[in-house]
């Protein structure tokens, strides 16, 4: 019998006197486990090597603001499944619409499959609805507090902005509808990314400190910074391309500012929706913004959420259409 063998199972404790069972498991010779320990070494040096090459902070994993560890965002889930030749099929999608309140719950159950083998290797679980506060609600400049709502009835934050003091209220999202299509999005997002940390073994990763996060990933500051900030669209191939960031031109930046007097924000207002579009801090804007790529984000995110572009409503009965 191996050295790894277990003698278990007590004696019992009913009538029966006899000695205590021996159960042999067979997990493997002391060699078989070096050998898978060697394995498991080398694996975890890989996976360093990875994010230490491929992986980009604040573009594929971050501290989301309000967190405090690093998260593995979705195109961070795509590249870790590209390495591991996993894909993402869908087992079973549920769904609760209301369309007299708005409501709408999603869950989606994701496996993920090895393309090679065809094995399923792992099943995640995502669930969103427009019941949670970020959608549920939305968070106002006072001057954009709709007429019919009392102030001193709403919920406000007060906070210092680098242009000043000021609040913000909590108001009702009196467009759900609108919320449908990122609710969609939200509950396909978490089920990926949770499974996929769960297949790649890489949970514990991103259960560390951001300081700890970072010495994981131990990529030079001037690389990191060309990676991670340098990133702008190749408008020829739709490629990216790695670079220091420069402000490149003025147009998305124009672009940002109009749409900044078309919506009534303040400065503080287009910092806080910059913050929401980047993913990162923005305390000054002209200051903190420097790249046209980042410039087009906001727009984007000012102009038209992502929810409101893609939403169909097929669904809906003819007298709400």
């Amino acid at each position: 019998m191996s050295e790894a063998n277990l003698q278990v199972l007590p004696q019992s404790s009913g009538g029966n006197t006899g000695g205590g069972a021996i159960i042999d498991l067979e997990f493997g010779s002391v060699a078989d486990f070096r050998k898978r320990l060697v394995d498991m070494e080398q694996k975890y040096n890989f996976l360093q090597e990875f994010f230490q090459k491929i992986m980009v902070k604040d573009e594929d994993f971050g501290v989301v603001p309000g967190t405090k560890k690093p998260s593995l965002y979705k195109p961070g889930a795509e590249k870790l499944c590209e390495l591991y030749g996993f894909a993402a099929i869908v087992k079973s999608k549920e769904e609760e619409r209301d369309f007299d309140t708005g409501y709408y719950r999603v869950c989606y159950t994701l496996q993920l499959v090895h393309r090679a083998s065809g094995i399923v290797v792992g099943e995640g679980v995502g669930e969103c609805s427009t019941y949670e506060s970020k959608y549920r609600w939305r968070w106002v400049n006072e001057n954009k507090v709709p007429v019919h709502l009392a102030k001193e009835d709403l919920l406000f934050e007060e906070k210092d902005g680098s242009y000043g003091p000021y609040k913000q209220y909590r108001i009702p999202n009196e467009d759900m509808f609108s919320q449908w299509n990122t609710v969609l999005k939200m509950a396909y997002k978490r089920a990926f990314v949770g499974v996929t940390l769960q297949c790649t073994r890489s949970s514990g990763i991103f259960t560390q400190e951001e300081s700890e996060m970072d010495e994981y990933a131990d990529v030079p500051k001037e690389e990191r910074k060309q990676g991670a900030q340098g990133r702008t669209a190749n408008a020829n191939s739709g490629r990216y391309q790695g670079g220091n960031r420069s402000t490149g031109g003025t147009a998305q930046k124009n672009r940002v500012l109009n749409l900044m007097k078309q919506q009534g924000l303040d400065w503080n207002g287009l910092a806080d929706a910059a913050s929401e579009a980047l993913q990162r801090p923005i305390k000054k804007v002209i200051a903190d913004i420097t790249a046209e790529a980042d410039w087009k984000t906001v727009g984007d995110y000012l102009e038209a959420d992502d929810s409101q572009n893609d939403i169909s409503f097929d669904d809906l009965p003819e007298d709400l259409r």
